[in-house]
């Protein structure tokens, strides 16, 4: 053996030359975890999406359009089911394990806050309309979140004209749908805080406060006028050229009653219809202060109007006022063409004689809404005219004056 050979190898080891390449990967093992990387990768979004997404995405379409109120259990029912997936997904550790308490935890706090990935669809909270629901006449609010659940606590006020009328805290969810999005409801009585007419310039004003949102929004005067201010009558004459007494050949026959109820005008000419209100009216003709009509009271609710007919004789007892006009006949016995309207007959009037009548209306609001009274007087004088060179009478006349 020659020195050099040992020299040569000892000078090898110390700079580390040899005849060994590099170490490397085999090909197959490189393969291997190149999929075990990509399995990790996919479990990872198997996880998040059967563990939070499709949860999510059913809770939102499917609770809130087919489950409303019952939505909450949904959410439950997934996430316990998602949490029992995502555990056999992993390997069913051990109850006690760290993974096991991890899912459990994240479970328990998506459960308590409805999902926080919801934040990331869940529109801002925005108030809605306010509408009339005429038949339980109450004010209803929509406040709208689309993508948006849960339940809230609602600071409502409301003002007439600048003094308090209302103020309420009520609760709400936000788990109703409509062709805008999901919304929630409040609904306020108009008899919790009606305190006069907001017509013709005094305005309901409410306030809602939710979480860190408020709105101010005037309510529709025309929901909040019940209140009755103005009445009128009128006694249109009928006349008859058949049957007359003596000489005359035109002769009253009878009066068609109509009244106009509802809101007077600034003016005070005007009276204007309200559909809303409630009353009452009694309409009586009197004669040198002996009652000649004493027509059966009338009820009003909401444009409804009835009343006794007496058989026919005051008509049908029923009739409309408020959808169109304030105005409205009162029914009689017989139909007279002259008028287009059915009339009193002048001999069922329970007194009468040629002078001056008095025709007077009450109107007597309904509770809530007041307890207020409005009256109006007319007044018809009722003579012969036209009298001929013998000095008889041929005509009748009624007419209407400012005072008997």
């Amino acid at each position: 053996m020659t020195s050099g050979g040992l020299l040569q190898k000892a000078a090898e080891q110390q700079t580390g030359e040899s005849n060994l390449t590099p170490s490397s990967t085999p090909p197959g093992e490189r393969r291997s975890l190149e999929n075990v990387q990509t399995y990790s990768l996919s479990r990872t979004f198997g996880l998040i999406a059967g563990g939070m997404v499709v949860p999510f995405f059913i809770v939102m379409w499917f609770g809130g359009v087919f489950l409303g109120e019952n939505a909450g259990y949904l959410s439950a029912a997934v996430l316990l089911l998602s949490a029992g997936v995502t555990w056999f997904f992993i390997g069913r550790p051990a109850p006690a394990s760290a993974s096991t308490i991890a899912i459990g935890m994240s479970f328990l706090l998506l459960l308590s806050s409805n999902f926080a990935i919801a934040i990331l669809f869940t529109g801002e909270m925005s108030l809605g309309e306010i509408d009339l629901d005429e038949d339980d006449d109450m004010i209803v609010v929509k406040i709208r979140q689309n993508g948006g659940s849960g339940s809230y606590e609602a600071l409502v006020s409301i003002t007439h004209g600048g003094t308090n009328a209302y103020a309420s805290t009520l609760d709400f969810s936000i788990d109703r749908e409509d062709g805008q999005g999901d919304y929630g409801w409040l609904k306020i009585p108009v008899s919790d805080f009606y305190s006069g007419n907001a017509l013709p310039s005094t305005d309901y004003v409410m306030s809602i406060e939710v979480d860190t949102n408020s709105w101010t929004r005037t309510l529709d005067a025309n929901h909040l006028t019940r209140t009755l201010t103005g009445v009128d009558v009128s006694a249109a004459p009928s006349f008859s050229t058949q049957d007359c007494e003596g000489a005359k050949d035109r002769c009253l026959s009878g009066v068609a009653l109509g009244v106009t109820a509802g809101l007077l005008g600034t003016s005070q000419e005007y009276i204007a219809p309200m559909p809303l209100a409630d009353f009452d009216l009694k309409v009586t003709m009197t004669y040198e202060g002996s009652v000649a009509i004493d027509y059966p009271s009338v009820s009003v609710d909401h444009t409804v109007a009835a009343w006794d007919s007496s058989g026919g004789a005051y008509g049908s007892g029923s009739a409309y006022i408020g959808l169109d006009a304030a105005t409205m006949k009162l029914g009689g016995s017989t139909e007279a063409t002259d008028v287009s309207s059915s009339i009193i007959l002048k001999e069922d009037w329970e007194d009468v004689g040629y002078g001056c009548y008095e025709l007077e209306i009450q109107g007597s609001n309904t509770s809530p809404w007041s307890n207020g009274v409005v009256e109006h007087t007319s007044y018809y004088v009722y003579e012969e005219t036209n009298r001929d060179d013998s000095g008889q009478y041929t005509s009748e006349s009624w007419m209407e004056v400012s005072s008997c």
